[in-house]
């Protein structure tokens, strides 16, 4: 009888943990990993709220076996650099179907599938999540993933569906990329001089001329593209595209989105 009531305790105990953590409560997950060392289970979901609230790994993992393990071996090997193998454990915890989800796990998870650019599995529990809870939240994210797997009228339907959403400077230049590809050319003319936030942005006519004399000069902007700044890296894209070197607008727009995804890297 003593072992089935501490069995019911645990497991209110483990209920109450979770729930904390699901509304981010970390600092009260981390107060109640504390009183209860002996539960795996708490341990390693104060481990994760620890690393909500902190954003790295300041603490030895703990030791045991829950449902929770995979996670924490996850962040464990990513803050190592070990990406594969931490894919690999994420991939062991969303197999679990019973396995809860929650944002905080699901942005992490996107953070390490991001660094592997393991796009796929990081579309997979994206669009799990979203019918789940029916929660758009990771929408950019989905879009992304989708543009980087190179399915680009599937970013083109994801983007109308969500525009108001996807109000982004950094997404209309993939979405612009990837009427390109589909060879909509005049729509991703028409995206591209509608980039929000982008008050001056040149219509594909109106100023040709001037990128035409940044085309000129092209090869001597490649030569030291890594000392240039985010406006000059802009206007080569720009100079590309207009020119009709897509491949190359292409690898321009991305490196400068490649800020996009250390962001999303680092969160």
């Amino acid at each position: 009888m003593a072992q089935q009531a501490t069995q019911v305790l645990n497991t209110s105990v483990e209920q109450e943990a979770w729930d904390l953590y699901e509304v981010g409560s970390n600092e009260d997950v981390v107060v109640l990993a504390k009183r209860h060392p002996e539960n795996f289970y708490i341990q390693h979901l104060g481990y994760l709220a620890l690393y909500e609230l902190t954003g790295r790994a300041t603490i030895s993992a703990p030791k045991g076996i829950s449902s929770l393990a995979p996670l924490v071996d996850a962040i464990q090997n990513y803050e190592i650099g070990k990406t594969s193998d931490a894919c690999n454990s994420l991939n062991l915890y969303f197999k679990t179907q019973t396995n809860p989800l929650c944002f905080s796990i699901i942005q992490t998870a996107i953070k390490i599938y991001f660094r592997a650019e393991a796009y796929e599995d990081a579309k997979s529990i994206i669009t799990r999540f979203k019918k789940q809870w029916n929660d758009n939240s990771f929408v950019k994210e989905e879009l992304i993933c989708i543009y980087y797997l190179k399915r680009y009228d599937e970013v083109i339907k994801v983007f109308r569906d969500n525009m108001k959403l996807l109000n982004d400077s950094d997404i209309h230049k993939l979405v612009g990329m990837a009427l390109l590809f589909l060879d909509r050319h005049k729509e991703a003319n028409l995206i591209f001089e509608n980039i929000p936030n982008k008050l001056n942005l040149p219509s594909f006519e109106e100023k040709r001329k001037m990128y035409d004399s940044v085309y000129k000069k092209i090869s001597e902007l490649e030569a030291k593209s890594n000392s240039l700044n985010h406006k000059d890296l802009e206007d080569m894209g720009f100079a590309y595209l207009f020119h009709g070197d897509y491949s190359k607008a292409e690898k321009m727009f991305l490196s400068l989105t490649e800020k996009l995804k250390s962001k999303l890297c680092s969160v």
